[in-house]
């Protein structure tokens, strides 16, 4: 049995004595993959990342890399000692060096223990910060900072890379871009990387798997695209605040009963006796729109997102429910019209609590 390049077990991450998050246990397949962690602010992402670069003790479980143990109840390597990189959402550059000097230290750390180098000059034109070399931190803006302060982890090429909210102060709009160029670096050199973030957006393209903590729990671990379209809680859904959760009785093994919507067919991810009364989960996508259907809900709100539109609608129980709409579709619809509903309704994979 092949053994994971990281993994947690058991772990109980605190932080002056106060337990963050409990029992906590998953793991990295391969070298060189990415896992993102999401939660709200301070659930104990970043207690995470300094747990397991060295800055804070466990007293319960394991942390293992690369089948060396980091840190036990017993055991306790030193941060210098665990050719990991860490860097912190503040960017923590020395002010009396300029960017330059503060990411060659991390090329100067790390000089010999790699085969695989990358020049300044690739990180540098990857992360395009190639006019504030010379400037020091003070004279530079805070996205700025922040890609000087990634740029110098990646330098370290360490055997893994722990970044907290590594693009929380970069423009929107240069956001995007530094993403790319980021998954690029990390395939390229093969960097095991765990990234905090409160972005969803973003650690569902970024990494490989993606943790949500909610609650001092790591709730749910799997694919980007199993922690959207399949949450296992109710807590999971409220979080990532995709859809809405509706009253129904499930009608048969591949159906159940919505007062407003009616039938609605599909499978079930996980199988309820007949007469059950669920919570279904309606995510914007599930429905479509017919201006012909005779199923028809008033609309409270209209969100333009470039490439789509988000209708909300209220339907005759209050239930409040959005719709996912192309920008280009013909009719557009105001607020306070009538809104159709496409007739039968069927969604794939049918989630209820």
């Amino acid at each position: 049995m092949n053994k994971n390049f990281f993994e947690v077990k058991n772990v109980d991450f605190s932080i002056s004595n106060k337990t963050k998050v409990k029992n906590v246990s998953f793991s990295i397949e391969n070298e060189g993959d990415v896992i993102c962690l999401l939660g709200p602010s301070g659930i104990g992402k970043t207690t995470i990342l300094r747990t397991i670069a060295g800055l804070e003790k466990i007293k319960k479980g394991t942390i293992e890399l690369n089948g060396k143990i980091l840190s036990s109840e017993k055991i306790n390597l030193e941060p210098e000692d665990r050719n990991i990189s860490l860097a912190f959402q503040d960017n923590s550059l020395f002010p009396h060096y300029t960017v330059e000097k503060n990411i060659l230290l991390g090329s100067e750390r790390n000089k010999e223990k790699n085969e695989k180098k990358i020049s300044l000059k690739e990180i540098v034109d990857l992360l395009d910060i190639q006019r504030i070399l010379n400037k020091y931190p003070h004279e530079i803006s805070a996205g700025e900072a922040q890609r000087a302060s990634l740029a110098r982890s990646l330098i370290t090429q360490p055997e893994l890379l722990l970044l907290d909210e590594p693009l929380s102060n970069i423009d929107q709009s240069f956001k995007e871009e530094i993403q790319e160029k980021l998954k690029k670096i990390l395939k390229i050199l093969k960097i095991t990387t765990i990234i905090v973030t409160h972005d969803s957006y973003e650690a569902f393209y970024l990494g490989s798997k993606c943790g949500i903590i909610l609650n001092n729990e790591l709730k749910q671990f799997d694919d980007p695209y199993n922690v959207y379209h399949l949450p296992n809680s109710i807590e999971v859904v409220n979080f990532l605040n995709r859809g809405t959760l509706i009253p129904a009785e499930v009608t048969s093994p591949k159906s159940l009963e919505n007062k407003d919507l009616g039938t609605i067919t599909g499978n079930f991810v996980k199988p309820f006796p007949i007469g059950s009364k669920v919570k279904l989960l309606v995510q914007p996508e599930d429905l479509h729109h017919d201006d012909k259907s005779n199923l028809k809900f008033d609309i409270i709100d209209r969100k333009f997102r470039g490439t789509n539109f988000i209708y909300t609608l209220k339907t005759p129980s209050n239930a409040i429910i959005p719709v996912f709409v192309h920008s280009h579709h013909i009719h557009q619809h105001e607020v306070d019209e009538k809104f159709g509903i496409k007739k039968p309704i069927h969604i794939d994979h049918i989630v209820c609590f």
